[in-house]
């Protein structure tokens, strides 16, 4: 009797908690890429019943003329991304209501594929964010690793969904870290001098090649390689997966990093030498080498997508977006004042005193601060005189942003240059100097604007149009830009005259040459 009364309880406690989890609803991704069936216009106006494999939804959107619009879409059942696929998720800072996403390599190939296939022109697209179609585009182009979603409520939502996609992407841990990865020069003769049983060359040491890298005969097999790599991966300011090339990564290096990668370079044979690629101590690849480098350089044979995506993350680690409390400690810190309309002058007078370390203070309150301006071919030491009262400080930023290259950007509210612009009405002066200046540090120097309308033959003022933003610049990537645009205005007025002169300086000619640094191919058993 107690064993039929307990099969009878069993069903009662078994059976419920089965039936709660079937009725669990699915899990809803943050956001997915779906396909619109290619006939979706011929099936809704023939009131056709869904399409196996599809899923009705529908589409609120607003037309050119600001119509509020509906439209049913049918999207496959299957996605073709998920956020398990986004590496980075950032707002454009011109346009807050729309997000720019960036997917990992396997991510960027699947887009790839899909959008290859399609009837460019014809077939859409939907991006739904949290189960609602935000925008359904028509596909124009090939799309791999990064596309914008659009049609999302102010900044709120955006800044939302990219915290959400951002803080899944970081939890994702790196195996690598930056030093990892390495070039290395191999010696032009290094068979000649393996197969001769040579063991020590001055200046090189011996590697033995992996096992998946060894010839068919099953013998050991090894190189000689520099005692000390050219660069490596904490060299470099980026990476990313180069779509075209399987297994490899355009890394564009610092300043330094490409100064030493070029001097190296100049002593090698194109088409002749090699470069070997070394992770953790293992060869992975050992590419010709083509010619002078760029700044950004494809290396090869880093292997499948997981590893690609590995060193990228360890790479850009310091360009992950700012987190609350570091947006915090920049808005707290960065001020920007007004500089002295004479303050060159000033300089000059004051030069001695500056260069002992000394700062000066005017009896008007301006002081001096020190800046390092960006100049050719090296920065250079300068002092400018700023005014005591802050022009925009904390209370005047609306947000904070850092960009790709490192550099971060400040958003203004609105009313923000109302000081500026009374400070220029009260004052005469043509020319008004401004300094951006983070945790003491000038960072940056630029001139605002003063326009003037004519009304009956008299100059009025009429406002001032500063950037709505302020931005943190690299002092590395100031300099960057400036060099790489003074060597651009040289090659535009000076090639036509002597176009020599930019084939045989290596400066120049790796300026604007689009030949490639190593070849993709990169067997070992090369010469």
């Amino acid at each position: 009797m107690n064993q039929l009364f307990c099969l009878l309880l069993f069903p009662a406690f078994c059976f419920p908690p089965l039936d709660r989890a079937k009725a669990a609803p699915p899990t809803v991704p943050a956001i997915a890429v779906r396909m619109v069936h290619p006939d979706n216009q011929k099936l809704n106006r023939e009131r056709s019943s869904v399409p196996e494999g599809y899923t009705p939804y529908i589409y609120e959107f607003r037309d050119r003329h600001g119509t509020m619009r509906r439209e049913r879409l049918f999207l496959k059942n299957i996605p073709i991304i998920t956020e398990a696929e986004v590496e980075q998720a950032k707002i454009e800072p011109e346009r807050r209501e729309h997000l720019h996403i960036t997917l990992n390599t396997q991510g960027g190939k699947i887009m790839k594929a899909a959008t290859s296939a399609m009837n460019l022109g014809h077939d859409r697209l939907a991006l739904v964010v949290q189960g609602k179609i935000k925008s359904a585009p028509v596909v124009q182009a090939v799309i791999s690793r990064t596309f914008e979603i659009s049609g999302l409520k102010g900044k709120n939502e955006a800044s939302g969904l990219a915290e959400l996609l951002n803080q899944r992407a970081s939890k994702e841990k790196t195996p690598f870290i930056p030093q990892d990865l390495a070039l290395y020069a191999v010696h032009p003769e290094s068979r000649r001098l393996v197969k001769e049983g040579v063991l020590c060359v001055p200046g090189f040491r011996l590697w033995k090649l992996p096992e998946q890298r060894q010839g068919k005969t099953g013998e050991e097999e090894y190189l000689f390689l520099g005692n000390s790599p050219i660069i490596s991966g904490d060299c470099a300011r980026h990476a990313e997966p180069d779509m075209e090339h399987p297994g490899s990564l355009d890394i564009t290096w610092n300043e330094e990093a490409f100064r030493k990668l070029e001097q190296v370079s100049a002593g090698l044979r194109p088409d002749k030498d090699r470069i070997a690629v070394v992770l953790r101590g293992t060869i992975l690849s050992t590419p010709l080498f083509q010619g002078m480098p760029s700044r950004t350089t494809l290396i090869p044979g880093l292997g499948d997508d997981s590893r690609l995506d590995a060193l990228c993350r360890t790479i850009n680690k310091t360009r992950l977006p700012l987190t609350e409390q570091q947006k915090r400690h920049v808005r707290e810190n960065v001020t920007l004042y007004l500089i002295h309309p004479r303050s060159r002058e000033l300089e000059q007078r004051f030069l001695p005193e500056l260069l002992q370390g000394k700062s000066i203070r005017l009896k008007s309150g301006f002081r001096s601060i020190p800046y390092t301006c960006p100049d050719f071919p090296n920065p250079v030491r300068t002092y400018v005189f700023i005014r005591p009262e802050s022009l925009i400080g904390p209370e005047d930023i609306q947000d904070v942003e850092r960009d790709q290259n490192g550099s971060i950007f400040c958003q203004l509210r609105d009313g923000a240059w109302e000081k500026a612009f009374a400070f220029m009405k009260a004052n005469p002066v043509d020319r008004v100097e401004a300094a951006v200046v983070f945790r003491g540090d000038m960072r940056l120097r630029f001139e605002i604007r003063r326009f003037f309308l004519q009304l009956w033959g008299m100059p009025v003022l009429d406002s001032i149009q500063p950037n709505s933003f302020i931005y943190l610049l690299d002092p590395e990537e100031e300099q960057r830009m400036y060099r790489e645009s003074f060597h651009l205005a040289i090659r535009y007025l000076l090639e036509p005259v002597c176009p020599w002169f930019f084939k045989s300086f290596p400066l120049f000619r790796a300026s604007g040459s689009r030949r490639p640094f190593l070849m993709t191919d990169s067997s070992l058993k090369g010469p």
